[in-house]
Order: structure tokens, then C-alpha cells, then sequence
């Protein structure tokens, strides 16, 4: 039996799924999830332009095409739509309903800065683009904004973690992380980030400032590319399939066990 899945336990959350589920095929490569309604989810691969519509309980699936081949890493459902970021840092916006591609918003980032993760601020309406690689060697996460009511990129990150906090955090000073995924908790108002390299998640304030960093089990999360919350609470992390099926976890949201704002 693996061991416990996040050290220490998070907040909120049994240290062990309620439910594991083995994906088929097509989603081997899974890049990104967002929920998408009652035992529902939306996904995405990182290959081609497709929406996937999961079921949480049976893994089940139904799909239609947005857009060409390309590098998808993440998706998540705003009043705006769903919005699939690609790794360069452009931005499909999708029809909540039908998955049809409305726009697409491109930005000029610095040299070398690479993302995987999208999220978004229900308090400030905007998304959160967080860089898997910032630079070479640069010891910080950046993220950027894209507001949602001019639809336009911030210029300047809107913050930045550095390794040393991470590292502090963390009480391990080896500590490399490249974030593979993020969601904001529902409830607490708390960014939650996954790093496949590294596995660490990192709990932060709303403005990005990080608070706690857990462990998370390799033996579980062998490439953890998607993470996402129910407005209840519930939490979801899928796995990338590597020499085994893609995966995906459920774990229950236990809101008296948890710290609120």
C-alpha cells in the first residue's frame, strides 16, 4: 500500500483519496482539469486541441475539438469561459457550453519563461499564469495576470515566490520546483500550486505570498498536471500517464478541519 499522500496533511483533507480512477488512452498525456459540473470535469492533453469532458466517478468521457495541434498545459472555467493556456503563455478562450473557440490573446513574456499552470481569482476576476521555468537559473516563480474584464496581460509579474521561502518552508534545502498546476480553494480563498518536479505543494495567501509547503507522495502523484477544486471544496489532482495509465484523485473537503480567512 503506498504511504500517506501529502506530509504534513493538508488542512481540510483525509491523507488518503477517497477514490482513485485509471483514464483511458486519450487522456494519458491529461495536461490540465477544471470543474466543470456535478461528477464532471473538463480536461485537456497537451497535444491537441481538445476538450474533454470527464466523469469523476467512472472516468468515462465525451470530447470535441477546439482548435490544432499545439502544447496545452492547463484550462479553467471562468463566467468568461474556459480559458487553455499553452505553454509559450497564449490564452484560447472557449464557450463555457459548446467548448467552440471564441479569441485567442497572445503576450510577448521574457526570454525563456515556460508555463504550465493556469488559475483563476474569482475575487479580482483575473487569471493567474504561473511560470514552470522563469528563466535560466533564476531562483523565483513568477506569475502574470490577464484581466478578465479588458482582457489584457499585466506586464510585470503580479508576484513572485523565491526558492529560499519554498526551501524554508519546506525545511529541505535540495527543494527544486517547477509548477505543473494550480487552483484557488473556493472557500478559503488559498492558491494552492502542485510542482511535478520537486513534488511540493505550496499553499499561499491570495496575493501569492507562500504559508506552507507539503510533500507529496511519488508513489500517488508519479506527474501530477492538473489540479482543481468543486465550489465545495472538493479537491482533484490528475496524474500524467508514464509507463502506466493517467490517473485521478478525489479527495473529499472536510471544511470543519480547515482554517478559513
Amino acid at each position: 500500500m503506498p504511504g500517506l499522500s501529502f506530509v504534513p496533511a493538508i488542512p481540510g483533507y483525509h491523507n488518503n483519496p477517497a477514490s482513485t480512477i485509471l483514464l483511458k488512452k486519450p487522456l494519458r498525456e491529461i495536461s490540465g482539469i477544471s470543474y466543470h459540473g456535478y461528477n464532471k470535469l473538463a480536461g485537456i492533453n497537451d497535444e491537441d486541441g481538445i476538450l474533454f469532458y470527464i466523469d469523476t466517478q467512472t472516468g468515462q468521457y465525451t470530447k470535441t475539438t477546439f482548435g490544432e495541434k499545439g502544447d496545452y498545459e492547463d484550462i479553467v472555467r471562468t463566467p468568461a469561459g474556459y480559458f487553455v493556456l499553452e505553454s509559450n503563455g497564449t490564452l484560447h478562450q472557449l464557450d463555457g457550453i459548446s467548448g467552440k473557440e471564441l479569441a485567442i490573446f497572445h503576450h510577448d513574456f521574457p526570454k525563456f519563461t515556460e508555463f504550465e499552470s493556469l488559475c483563476y481569482n474569482a475575487r479580482s476576476n483575473q487569471l493567474i499564469l504561473i511560470c514552470k521555468t522563469c528563466g535560466p537559473n533564476e531562483p523565483f516563480i513568477h506569475a502574470w495576470s490577464f484581466d478578465l474584464t479588458s482582457n489584457s496581460f499585466r506586464n510585470d509579474p503580479v508576484f513572485s515566490i523565491a526558492f529560499t521561502d519554498i526551501r524554508r518552508l519546506g525545511k529541505d534545502d535540495t527543494i527544486e520546483c517547477q509548477p505543473s498546476a494550480a487552483a484557488f480553494h473556493p472557500i478559503t480563498n488559498q492558491l494552492y500550486i502542485i510542482a511535478s518536479l520537486g513534488k511540493v505543494l505550496i499553499q499561499c495567501k491570495p496575493d501569492g505570498t507562500p504559508e506552507a509547503v507539503y510533500g507529496i507522495n511519488a508513489d500517488l502523484f508519479q506527474q501530477p498536471e492538473g489540479l482543481c477544486f468543486a465550489p465545495n471544496g472538493d479537491l482533484f489532482i490528475c496524474n500524467e500517464g508514464r509507463q502506466s495509465k493517467a490517473s485521478l484523485l478525489y479527495f473529499p473537503y472536510q471544511a470543519s478541519d480547515a482554517r478559513r480567512d
